[in-house]
């Protein structure tokens, strides 16, 4: 009895905090105990059937060994129970006592087999199930890789935290950290059984903390005991886990961030652990990379889009559309949050807005928003015609805010230039949580140089253009002065030849007129015929006037306020009998004109008689004069509300011949036209947007040239 029992009280002291070893021996002991009190009791007549049961249970809780030993003691207690009962050796030791025995130990021997064998299988199977669960994890993450652009970056790593904590028991909470774009620092993207994390948790700075070291060393870090190891800094942090488990996530040289599991339990971690959490972390670099590859793909494709788009550009030469379709390209295409162009106001050096992005850059456009030379980021740039970027406006101390634009946390500004040749400023500005990146910079820089070839070859265009119409007007206005010569040499030639018989009939009928015997009508009719002829040659001598050869010296300084003044009091009745008013605002600063004023008088007189014509049922003549200081130039503007000018003749209204009155000649506006020409000044017409056409006349106040 008492061997058993020390040997039960060794095994227990060698283990005496577990409570189910405890509970398995006192099973056993309890089922030996039974086997000995039936022993006593029934003696003999016990067969010993119940030793099997403590035999068996010892040798299925503790293995072959201990069963083997506790059924030697169970029939060695039974035989010494019964010899000291008075029965001889001889009677216990028989032929069914050995075959007992024999079987009682093989019952302990073989049970410890089969225990041991269940707890082996157990294990395989637990280890096959623990295999089968990691292997459809990595299966369902390998699935969600192949459609990382429908999951989205931000899932899969869930997915890789979640499955961390679910296939390392010992794991209570699980977070990937990732580098953001500056290498500087790590911020979490993924986290799980974390109730609430702290900020420091969720941003850290790269080579601070477990996993940043883990990141710096690419190796993993198996802090088994944050108490113990010295790597931990426990100042840093109040933390209430004991164990972590750190592994870098890299693709090849390349550090990307890291995954991080934690325990309450110190030594919570195994080699086979340490191993998954590394497969885990290659599956989240794949994510990674696949969603690095993406964006970069999509944003190659925008770049490439955008360039491509403002090379057709190039080709319509219109810079206005050119510049509004690369603003709004921009911010749709790259999700800027502001994108403006400025143009450079030669004279003032001032920043323009010429094209905004959004509502935001409608208003803009409609204040005429602009800055001073060398204000703000983009006035920095068009002064050092250098690009320049911030991802903190705050840091720059010449940034200038604006209400409109009260989200501002980065701002790019390019000169669009070549060479040297400043044509604007491309500005773009972010909000927060976006920044700029080296690519960002890359790409605007691309474009403002596309630009700048669009803008010089819509400048070149447009200098083309003007010097094109500059051209064609020199050579209408050679073709006109030509036409106008020689109707002037036709005009003087015809007046010469017939001022010579005007005169002889005139002097006839002033003689006829001094007979006697002519009788009233003959006198009343003679005195219209010398009327008539009065007029004629006062016409003929004008037009010799008009196309004789001009001197220096008969230019005269005239006051043209003063002259229109004249013309009004010449045509004053022939207004109030058409019912036309009147209506003068001279320039009191008008400067006095070099001019032939008779001839002045006339053109001015042709414009006043055609807008009476022009106004059949009345209306309002307006004549307005300026002086214009930046020309030292006279500018007269005649103006009225009558029918206007055809459209079929507008182009060449000072052409010889050209009118679209019943009787008119087409000589008046010709005549005009050439009297304005002679004095180095310029005429135009246009039709007014209601009624009627308005002639404007430019006259220099210099002195004239007529070499």
């Amino acid at each position: 009895m008492k061997s058993p029992t020390s040997q039960s009280a060794k095994i227990t002291v060698m283990k005496p905090s577990a409570k189910s070893p405890v509970m398995k021996w006192g099973i056993v002991l309890f089922f030996a105990f039974l086997h000995i009190a039936f022993v006593i009791v029934f003696k003999s007549e016990y067969s010993g059937a119940l030793s099997l049961l403590p035999a068996g249970l010892a040798g299925w809780f503790f293995g072959s060994g201990i069963g083997v030993l506790i059924a030697i003691l169970s029939f060695s207690t039974y035989a010494f129970i019964l010899n000291a009962s008075g029965f001889n050796w001889v009677f216990i030791l028989d032929t069914d006592f050995v075959l007992g025995a024999l079987i009682l130990t093989l019952i302990g021997g073989v049970s410890g087999w089969l225990s041991t064998y269940y707890r082996n299988q157990t294990e395989r199977d637990d280890e096959l199930k623990s295999q089968l669960n990691e292997a459809d994890a990595l299966s369902q993450i390998s699935i969600a890789l192949s459609q990382a652009e429908r999951v989205g970056l931000s899932n899969i790593l869930q997915l890789i935290v979640d499955s961390a904590k679910k296939l390392i028991p010992a794991a209570e909470q699980a977070v990937i950290h990732i580098l953001d774009d500056e290498k500087e620092y790590l911020i979490a993207k993924a986290v799980s059984g974390f109730q609430e994390a702290s900020e420091r948790r969720l941003q850290m700075r790269l080579g601070e903390g477990i996993a940043g070291q883990a990141i710096t060393r690419a190796k993993t870090i198996n802090i088994t005991d944050i108490n113990t190891d010295e790597r931990f800094i426990k100042s840093v942090s109040n933390s209430k886990f004991r164990s972590l488990l750190v592994t870098p996530i890299v693709s090849g040289e390349q550090k990307l961030g890291a995954i991080s599991i934690q325990s309450q339990n110190p030594n919570a971690f195994t080699k086979h652990e340490q191993d998954l959490l590394y497969a885990l972390g290659v599956q989240a670099a794949i994510a990674i990379e696949n969603a690095h590859l993406l964006e970069s793909t999509q944003q190659s494709l925008r770049e490439t889009n955008a360039l491509y788009r403002i090379n057709q550009g190039l080709v319509a030469l219109n810079a206005n559309e050119l510049l509004d379709d690369v603003v709004s390209l921009l911010q749709k295409n790259f999700g800027y949050y502001h994108v403006q162009v400025y143009i450079i106001e030669p004279a003032t050096k001032e920043l323009i807005i010429q094209a905004a992005s959004g509502e935001i850059g409608q208003k803009l456009l409609e204040q005429k928003a602009k800055l001073q030379a060398g204000q703000g980021i983009a006035g920095y740039a068009a002064e050092t015609l250098l690009p320049f970027f911030t991802n903190n406006v705050e840091e720059v101390m010449f940034f200038v805010h604006h209400p409109l634009l009260p989200d501002t946390k980065s701002e790019m500004a390019i000169p669009v230039k070549i060479g040297e040749r400043l044509f604007g400023i491309l500005d773009i500005q972010q909000a927060p949580p976006k920044t700029f990146t080296a690519r960002d910079l890359q790409l605007v820089s691309v474009i403002a140089d596309q630009l700048a070839i669009a803008l010089q070859k819509a400048d070149l265009y447009e200098t083309l253009q003007n010097a094109l119409q500059q051209e064609k007007a020199m050579r209408n206005q050679l073709i006109q002065n030509e036409r106008l010569a020689a109707i002037g040499r036709l005009l003087a030639s015809v007046s010469h030849e017939l001022n010579n018989p005007l005169q002889a009939i005139q002097n006839a009928l002033f003689l006829l007129k001094e007979e006697q015997g002519i009788s009233e009508q003959g006198k009343q009719d003679l005195n219209i015929v010398l009327g008539e002829s009065e007029r004629m040659a006062n016409m003929i001598k004008r037009l010799r006037d008009t196309y004789r050869p001009i001197r220096i010296e008969d230019f005269r300084q005239t006051q043209l306020n003063a002259l229109i003044e004249d013309v009004y009091a010449l045509v004053a009745s022939h207004l109030r009998h058409n019912q036309i008013t009147f209506e003068f605002f001279p320039d009191p600063e008008l400067q006095p004109i070099p001019a032939l004023t008779d001839q002045i008088r006339q053109a001015i007189l042709n414009l006043v008689i055609n807008a009476v014509e022009a106004m059949t049922a009345g209306g309002k003549l307006t004549i307005y004069t300026e002086y214009l200081p930046e020309t030292e130039e006279a500018l007269i503007t005649i103006s009225d509300n009558g029918k206007g000018i055809a459209t079929n003749i507008l182009s060449n209204i000072f052409e010889a011949f050209t009118t679209d009155k019943d009787k008119g000649t087409g000589l008046g506006l010709t005549i005009t036209y050439d009297i304005i020409t002679k004095h180095h000044g310029r005429i135009t017409a246009e039709n007014n947007p209601g009624l009627g056409a308005t002639f404007r006349i430019w006259l220099p106040t210099k002195e004239l040239d007529l070499a």
